[in-house]
Order: C-alpha cells, then structure tokens, then sequence
C-alpha cells in the first residue's frame, strides 16, 4: 500500500515539475524577465539593476513577485506546522490549485503585460502560489525529484555517475524531473506566440490532473 501511495505521490510531483516550466515561461518571456517560482533569479536581477543605479525600477519590477512568494511560504509554512499533515497539504494544494486558475481567468479576460497592473497581479498571483507549492515541497517533496531550480538536480546526476565513482541510483528519478522542467519551458514558450493564456490554461490543467496524487499520496519515508 505505501509503495502506490508513494508511486501516485511521485506522479504529482513529476506534473508539476512541468508547470513551473510552463509559468516560468510566461513570466520571463512575456511578463518583463521575471521569475514566479525561482527566486535566486529575481534576487539577482534586483541585485544587479541596484547595482546599476537602477533602483526604483529595479524595485518595481521584482518585489511584487518576491513579496508575494514570501506570502505564500508563509501561508505554507504555517500549513505544514498543523496537527494533520495529510489536510494542510490537501488544502495548501487546493489553495494553489485556486490561485493558478484565478491567473488563467485574469489572463483570459484581461491584458496582462510588462508593466502595466493586470501584469503585476498576474506575476503576483503566480509567485503566491508558486511559494506555497515550494514549503509543501519541504515537507511533502521526494528525494532526487526537483520542481523548481534544477542546479542540485543536475549536479547531483554528474557527481553521483560513474564517472564520478558514484552510483547514481536515483538518476532516472533526477532526468525525468529535469527534462520534464525542460520540455514544459520550451512548450510555454511556444504557446505564446498563441496568447499569454495558453500556457498558464495548460499549467492549470496539468495541477488539476496532478491534485489526486498530490492529495491522497504518501511521502516516501526520508
């Protein structure tokens, strides 16, 4: 029983390992270079433009997305500290869930661009979700299966292989995850030429598919 309910898990964590892909996607490419999910790039990007003497516009471009994914850690991490894990996860999935498909309606229904409000919001309203999914992942993620940043991941590949003298014993677990962030970056990507709707409707679909697992599966023991 343990070992489906960590298989489903881990076929959650592998779709959304997609959709970050997809809603990096949106947010670099079409939302002024900026990250919803990976904050080491916003924090850069902002370090630079300060450095430049580029503050205010600095500020105006990254700290909505940095402000609202520190929200949404915080909403996960006070969800994660909760008597029942098994419900704060189901709901902290299900808010995210929310959130993904409220930015796909103001997606569909608005006109989201570089600098303009509905564009700001739309960056915020992914970063919030973005941040609960990443402190689930602290408690709910399985080892080797990256969602987000894939730096440890692929290092991990290349210095556990033979090569390396290691054994690599997750390596398919680490491939998967990075190529599916990967294919799903280059898909989003492709969708835009489309409309920004496209590929945040796909990223929202994709978590639809993903609740099930993510919801009823158990985490593999650390």
């Amino acid at each position: 029983m343990l070992g489906t309910y960590c298989w489903k898990l881990t076929t959650g964590l592998y779709l959304i390992s997609s959709i970050c892909g997809l809603i990096d996607a949106v947010c670099f490419l079409a939302l002024g270079h900026v990250f919803a999910e990976m904050m080491t790039g916003n924090l850069l990007l902002l370090a630079l433009s300060i450095g430049k003497g580029q503050l205010i516009e600095g500020s105006e471009q990254y700290l909505p997305a940095i402000l609202a994914f520190t929200l949404g850690a915080l909403i996960g991490g006070r969800l994660l500290r909760g008597p029942q894990k098994m419900r704060e996860r189901r709901v902290g999935f299900a808010i995210e869930g929310a959130i993904l498909w409220g930015a796909t309606a103001l997606a569909a229904v608005g006109s989201p661009t570089v600098g303009n409000l509905q564009g700001q919001v739309l960056i915020a309203l992914l970063a919030l979700g973005m941040g609960i999914q990443n402190a689930m992942m602290r408690v709910h993620g399985v080892p080797d299966l990256a969602t987000n940043v894939m730096t440890m991941t692929y290092t991990s590949i290349i210095a556990d292989s033979g090569l390396s003298g290691g054994d690599n014993k997750n390596w398919r677990r680490r491939a998967l995850s990075i190529g599916l962030f990967c294919a799903s970056a280059a898909a989003g990507a492709l969708l835009l030429s489309f409309g920004i709707v496209w590929p945040l409707l796909l990223a929202a679909v994709v978590f639809t598919l993903a609740m099930v697992p993510l919801m009823l599966g158990e985490a593999e023991p650390r």
